[in-house]
C-alpha cells in the first residue's frame, strides 16, 4: 500500500513529469502492440489450422541465362501421380485455382473455383458446419461452398442439397452442393469460396504432362521435419528418372524443393523484409519510449532525494527503497499498459484503413493480446525501473540531507541521460532517414517510365475467359473499338499486371555461343505496339503488309516455320548483339526453328519494380492467341469508358462476366498495393517514435531549466543577455542530438541500401535525404527545448536568486 500511496504523491506533486513519463510510454506501448498484432497477423498465416506444421509445398526453379531466379510453388499437374508410383507411402494433394461462371437464369457471375484433390481436406482441414467435405468431392460434380457462398446464392435457405450451374472452359456443369465451410479468416494462404474435385478431363490441359509447366501446386505432408528434409535429399535423383528424362528439361538448369506451408504467405525476401522491418520499428520505438522513462526517473531523481535520505534515517533499507521504486515502476508502467491499450483500440480502424489490414484486439486464446501484454509489463518495468532503484536507492542520508543541493545523479547520471538523449534520436533519425527514402520510392513507382503509356489504358482481363471461342473474342474486340473515345484495341498474352501463358525459350545465334539464353515469348495482336505506346528504338513493327510477319499462320503451321520476331532492348543484350540496330535482320534459333529479328523496341515493364525487366521475344498472331488480355486506349473518364466498354461486352457475350481495370489500378493491385500500405504503416511508426523521442527531451528541458535558475540569475547578473542564456541552454540539448546524427547515418544508410538492393527500379540514394533528416531532427529538437529555455532566459535575476 506504501507503494501506491506513494506513487501517487510522486504523481500529484510532478504533474508535469508524471503526464510525460506515463503519456510517452502509453504512446510507445501503443505503436508497439498494433506493429505487433500486424507481424503476429503476418507470420501466423495458415496456422490457424490444425497440423499445418506437416504440411510442405513442391517448388520449382530454373538457373537458366536471363531466367528470373525466382521459385515457383507450382508444378506440373500430373507430377504427383508420378511420387506416388516412385513413393507410394507419400501423402499429398493438389490445388488449382480456375475461373469459373455461375449461371443462375440470364444472370452470371465470375467466380474463382479451388480444384482439388478428394483428400485435400484430410490434409487442409478447414471446420465444416454442414455435411463432410471429403465425401463430397469423391463425387465429380460434388461442391464444398462457404457460408458466404451458401448466402450468396441462396440466402437463408439451406445450401445442402442444392445445385450450382458452373460454366467452365465453355462447358456447363451441374455441381450439387455437400457441405458448407465456416467462413474462412484472411490469414489463410488458399481461400476460396467453392471447391471441387480436380477431375482431369475437365480441368487438364495440353501441358499437364509437360515437364517445366506450372499449372498447379502440389502439397506433401510429412510427420515432421527431418522426414520433410530426408524427401528432399531424393528429389534429385527423381528428376533424374524422370524430368531430366523427358528431354524437356535439362540437367543443371531445373531444381525442385520444399517449403514450408507456414512460408507460403510471405513468399518474396521483399515480402519478409518489410514484415521484418515493422516488427524492428515497434520494438524501437517501445525502446525510445523506454529510454524516456529511464531519462526522466533519473533526472527526477534529485526531486527525491532527501525523501529517501529520511527513509534511510528511519530504518529504511537499501533493499526495502529498491522493492519500493520498482513497484512504482511496475505500477506506473501497468498505468501506461492500459492507457496505450486504449489508444491502440482506438487506433485500429484508422491504422487498417491506411494499412488495408483487418487487424482487431484479441484479449483470450491463443493469439490472446492479454498474456504478452503483461510479460511486456513486467519486462518493461524491470528494464526501465532497475537503473533508477539502483540511483535513488543509493544516495547516502547524510550527504543529501547536508547539501543545499538535491542530487541529480553526478557526472555518471548526466552523461548516461545524454547517452540516452544520442541513442533515442539516432533511432527517430534513422527513422525518418528511413521513411523519406521510402515514400521517395513510392513516389518513384507511382511515376517512373514503364517503357509505355500506362494514362488512358483499360485491360479488359475477361477476354481470357474460357468458352469464348475465336469469332466471340474477334466480334468483341471490334465492339470494343467501335465504342466512343477508344482510338485503339489490341490484345496479347500479357498486359500490365498480368501474365497468362508467356512461356521462356531457349535462344541461340547461328555461329554463336551453344549456351542458351532464355527469353520469354509473347504473342501480340494488331496495333500492340501502338496501343501501348511501346517506343520503338530499331527496325520496324509487324505490318499486315508483310506476309513474313506470318500473323495468319495457324499454331501448328508457326512451329514448323519461324516467324518475324521484335525483340526488347534487354534481349538485344542477352543475346549478345553489340546494339539494338545490329540485331535487325539476324536469326535466333529457340531449337525447334529460326526467327528473324524485325525490329527492337524499349524494355516495358508489365511486372514488379522488383522485378528485372525480362528479355522478350515477341510475335504477331491475329487469330489464335492462347488466354488473350485486350487493352483498348481511350480518352475520356476511367468510370464511363468501363461502363461503355461493358454494355458493348454484353452485346456480344451477355452470359460471361466483365472485368476490365485501368493499367494504374490493375498495377496497384498486383505489384504496389502491399509496398504502399506498409510504407504508410512505417512511416506512422516513425513519425511517433520521433514524436516519443521530443516527449522526452522536452521533459529533460524542463528538469534542466528548473535546476539551473539560479546558475541563471547569477549568469544574467554579472551581463548575459538573454540570447546568451538561450544559445547556452539550447546548444547543451543539441550537442547530443548532432552526435546521434553521426550514428544514425551509417546505420541508415546500410540498411537503405539493402532495402532499395531489393528492387530492380529504384532510385538513388540521396545525400539530400540525409540532410533534410539531420536538419528537421535538430530545428524539431531546437523547437522542443526552446519554450523551456525561452521562460528561464527571460526570467528575472532577481526572482532567480530568489528562488531558495
Amino acid at each position: 500500500m506504501s507503494v501506491l500511496t506513494s506513487l501517487y504523491r510522486s504523481l500529484t506533486r510532478h504533474r508535469l513529469f508524471a503526464a510525460l513519463n506515463i503519456g510517452g510510454l502509453a504512446l510507445g506501448i501503443a505503436t508497439f502492440l498494433v506493429l505487433f498484432l500486424f507481424v503476429q497477423f503476418e507470420t501466423g498465416f495458415d496456422r490457424v489450422l490444425p497440423a499445418q506444421d506437416k504440411l510442405w509445398v513442391l517448388e520449382e526453379r530454373y538457373a537458366m541465362p536471363g531466367y528470373p531466379a525466382d521459385t515457383s510453388p507450382e508444378t506440373l499437374g500430373s507430377e504427383l501421380t508420378i511420387l506416388k508410383a516412385d513413393y507410394p507411402q507419400l501423402v499429398g494433394t493438389r490445388y488449382a485455382d480456375v475461373a469459373a461462371t455461375v449461371r443462375q437464369g440470364a444472370q452470371a457471375t465470375a467466380e474463382s473455383l479451388a480444384t482439388v484433390d478428394p483428400n485435400f481436406f484430410d490434409l487442409m482441414r478447414y471446420p465444416a458446419i454442414e455435411g463432410d467435405p471429403t465425401a463430397t468431392l469423391a463425387d465429380p460434380n460434388g461442391l464444398v461452398v462457404t457460408q458466404a457462398a451458401a448466402r450468396k446464392y441462396f440466402g437463408s435457405q439451406p445450401a445442402i442439397g442444392q445445385t450450382l450451374q458452373l460454366s467452365i472452359d465453355g462447358n456447363t456443369y451441374p455441381y450439387r452442393i455437400g457441405a458448407v465451410l465456416r467462413d474462412m479468416p484472411d490469414n489463410v494462404s488458399i481461400k476460396s469460396e467453392m471447391f471441387a474435385q480436380l477431375v482431369r478431363a475437365r480441368f487438364g490441359n495440353e501441358w499437364w504432362d509437360h515437364w517445366g509447366s506450372t499449372s498447379l501446386t502440389t502439397i506433401l505432408r510429412f510427420p515432421d521435419v527431418a522426414a520433410a528434409r530426408a524427401f528432399e535429399a531424393q528429389l534429385p535423383s527423381f528428376l533424374d528418372a524422370h524430368a531430366y528424362a523427358s528431354g524437356n528439361i535439362k540437367k543443371g538448369e531445373y531444381f525442385q524443393s520444399l517449403r514450408p506451408m507456414t512460408a507460403m504467405h510471405l513468399y518474396t525476401p521483399g515480402d519478409r523484409a518489410i514484415v521484418t522491418t515493422l516488427g524492428a520499428v515497434g520494438l524501437l520505438t517501445l525502446l525510445i519510449a523506454i529510454v524516456n522513462y529511464v531519462n526522466l526517473a533519473t533526472a527526477r531523481a534529485g526531486l527525491r532525494a532527501r525523501e529517501v535520505a529520511m527513509r534511510k534515517v528511519l530504518g529504511g533499507t537499501r533493499r526495502s527503497l529498491m522493492r519500493q521504486f520498482l513497484g512504482e515502476a511496475l505500477a506506473t508502467v501497468a498505468v501506461a499498459a492500459l492507457i496505450g491499450l486504449a489508444l491502440a483500440e482506438i487506433a485500429l480502424p484508422f491504422v487498417n484503413t491506411l494499412g488495408g489490414t483487418k487487424l482487431a484486439v484479441g484479449y483470450l486464446g491463443a493469439d490472446g493480446i492479454l498474456p504478452p501484454l503483461v510479460a511486456l509489463v513486467l519486462g518493461i518495468a524491470l528494464v526501465a525501473g532497475l537503473y533508477p532503484a539502483f540511483v535513488l536507492s543509493s544516495f547516502r542520508p547524510a550527504a543529501v540531507l547536508a547539501s543545499t543541493r538535491a542530487p541529480g545523479g553526478g557526472r555518471a547520471g548526466a552523461r548516461l541521460r545524454g547517452g540516452l538523449v544520442v541513442i533515442q534520436f539516432a533511432i527517430a533519425i534513422a527513422f525518418a532517414i528511413a521513411t523519406a527514402t521510402m515514400l521517395a520510392q513510392t513516389a518513384h513507382m507511382r511515376d517512373a517510365d514503364l517503357g509505355f503509356r500506362r494514362d488512358g489504358l483499360m485491360i479488359v482481363r475477361s477476354l481470357m475467359t474460357g468458352g469464348i471461342d475465336a469469332p466471340q473474342r474477334a466480334a468483341i474486340l471490334r465492339a470494343l473499338a467501335a465504342v466512343p473515345g477508344v482510338t485503339g484495341v489490341t490484345v496479347g498474352n500479357n498486359a500490365p499486371g498480368d501474365q497468362s501463358t508467356t512461356n521462356f525459350s531457349g535462344y541461340t545465334r547461328p555461329g554463336g555461343s551453344s549456351v542458351k539464353t532464355s527469353v520469354m515469348d509473347v504473342d501480340t495482336g494488331r496495333d500492340y505496339f501502338r496501343v501501348y505506346g511501346a517506343r520503338l528504338i530499331a527496325g520496324r513493327l509487324f505490318d499486315t503488309a508483310h506476309a513474313d510477319d506470318r500473323a495468319l499462320l495457324t499454331l501448328e503451321q508457326r512451329k514448323r516455320t519461324g516467324p518475324n520476331i521484335v525483340i526488347n532492348r534487354k534481349a538485344a543484350t542477352a543475346l549478345g548483339f553489340a546494339s539494338p540496330a545490329a540485331a535487325l535482320g539476324q536469326a535466333i534459333n529457340d531449337g525447334s526453328r529460326p526467327s528473324t529479328i524485325i525490329g527492337v523496341v524499349d524494355d516495358v515493364r508489365f511486372r514488379s519494380p522488383r522485378d528485372p525487366v525480362d528479355p522478350v521475344a515477341y510475335s504477331y498472331n491475329s487469330i489464335d492467341i492462347l488466354s488473350p488480355y485486350a487493352a483498348a486506349r481511350y480518352a475520356g473518364d476511367p468510370k464511363a469508358m468501363a461502363t461503355a466498354m461493358e454494355a458493348a461486352w454484353k452485346r456480344v457475350v451477355p452470359g460471361v462476366p466483365f472485368d476490365a481495370r485501368s493499367v494504374e489500378d490493375n498495377l496497384f493491385r498486383r505489384y504496389y498495393k502491399a509496398d504502399a500500405q506498409r510504407s504508410r504503416l512505417f512511416t506512422i511508426g516513425a513519425v511517433l517514435a520521433i514524436a516519443i523521442g521530443c516527449i522526452g527531451l522536452y521533459g529533460l528541458a524542463a528538469f534542466d531549466t528548473t535546476r539551473r535558475v539560479k546558475e541563471i540569475g547569477i549568469r544574467k547578473t554579472l551581463g548575459a543577455s538573454t540570447a546568451d542564456v538561450l544559445m547556452l541552454l539550447i546548444g547543451q540539448f543539441m550537442r547530443p542530438v548532432i552526435l546521434a546524427n553521426i550514428v544514425a547515418w551509417p546505420l541508415a544508410y546500410v540498411a537503405m541500401q539493402r532495402w532499395l538492393a531489393g528492387f530492380d527500379d529504384r532510385i538513388a540514394l540521396s545525400p539530400l535525404v540525409f540532410l533534410g533528416a539531420s536538419l528537421a531532427a535538430v530545428l524539431i529538437a531546437s523547437a522542443t527545448v526552446l519554450g523551456q529555455a525561452w521562460r528561464v532566459s527571460r526570467a528575472e535575476p532577481a526572482r532567480a536568486l530568489r528562488y531558495e
